[in-house]
């Protein structure tokens, strides 16, 4: 199979955007500043990545299915070893390293949060290891490492899946992983459980896929959406961006029940709305934004690093906007390096996969 695939351009700076949200949310903005309503949106954020990730994996899988009537899973989850392991596992070394290098350099550490088990952190499993301790884990980076234990979980889950049904059941396959989250999210809130696991997040993978079935199998509505006016599509892009900064704020009983099917059907619409040839949303691959989000998978694991190694410095003193103004460009410069000089060479070998 080649591995020419069509390049979709704005999911980088989509990419970006989502990983500042959360950047913003674990740096030191005081809660009585007004740029603090901006920085509690964290989780949103990964809620994009979540939709977006279900865009991608289910378009590489259903693309070679419907062109070649099977799918290689030893392929497909050889690169995604090759995309997804090296930095995490690197980042797990270094988090387990930590109380050493803390020692060496006479820094403090925290007490607050669980010691890390090491068995779980390597099999992907931090994310239940936090659901069962109620806490998040006393070393960076592991703290928004759950999320990236959701998405092995899902490509292991979603590849045998979809390989296995048949093309024409993959929207059943969407509906029922949408009911299937909903009635898990009930549950977990009744037991007082994190929502932090694969099912109760799969319905926003399953929105994400959406696009990437109507993608590959009804090539003729993507042509349709061409005649829509770009004035509604920059509506719903305007209203995808309002919820993420708003929901947050929302004080409606039950609202963590209520928001998931609102931020998966306008996410969903959004990447929806760049597929068609003209007339789409559209970030150029040349702006800045768009550069920056290559390195997001870095930007991710290396942000809270950078952000806990500037507390022990001085900086915070004169003011938080520059706290985190300095905390953001060292976080995007050691990305790139980690990028260029580490996980490029891995990523250069996904080409003997295809």
């Amino acid at each position: 199979m080649s591995n020419r695939r069509p390049h979709f351009h704005t999911f980088d700076a989509l990419r970006f955007f989502s990983f500042l949200v959360v950047f913003l949310h674990h740096s030191p903005v005081p809660k009585t500043s007004w740029f603090s309503y901006f920085a509690q949106s964290g989780g949103i954020g990964v809620v994009f990545f979540f939709v977006l990730s279900g865009f991608l994996i289910t378009y590489i899988l259903l693309d070679e299915k419907v062109n070649t009537q099977t799918i290689s899973l030893k392929k497909f989850y050889i690169r995604r070893i090759l995309r997804i392991w090296p930095l995490f596992y690197a980042m797990l070394l270094f988090a387990y390293c930590t109380p050493f290098l803390l020692n060496i350099f006479h820094l403090s550490s925290s007490s607050e949060g669980y010691q890390p088990n090491w068995l779980m952190s390597v099999l992907f499993l931090e994310n239940y290891k936090m659901m069962l301790s109620g806490s998040l884990p006393n070393v960076s980076p592991l703290g928004v490492m759950w999320s990236l234990c959701i998405e092995e979980h899902f490509y292991l889950v979603w590849g045998i899946l979809v390989a296995w049904l048949s093309v024409k059941r993959i929207p059943a396959l969407i509906v029922i992983s949408i009911v299937v989250a909903n009635v898990c999210r009930v549950i977990y809130v009744q037991k007082g459980l994190s929502t932090i696991d694969l099912f109760t997040n799969i319905d926003y993978f399953a929105f994400g896929s959406i696009p990437a079935y109507l993608l590959v199998m009804r090539k003729e509505f993507i042509r349709w959406l061409e005649n829509i006016h770009f004035s509604i599509k920059y509506i719903v892009a305007t209203v995808s961006a309002g919820l993420i900064f708003i929901l947050p704020h929302v004080r409606i009983q039950r609202i963590e029940l209520i928001a998931p099917f609102f931020l998966g059907v306008f996410f969903a619409l959004t990447i929806l709305f760049t597929l068609s040839r003209s007339n789409c949303l559209k970030i150029s691959d040349d702006s800045l934004i768009s550069r920056l989000g290559i390195y997001t998978y870095g930007l991710y694991l290396f942000h809270t690093i950078v952000i806990n190694f500037f507390h022990h410095t001085r900086i915070i003193n004169y003011g938080w906007p520059l706290f985190v103004f300095i905390s953001l460009m060292v976080t995007i410069l050691v990305s790139m390096l980690s990028y260029h000089i580490f996980e490029k060479q891995f990523l250069k070998l996904k080409r003997y996969f295809y």
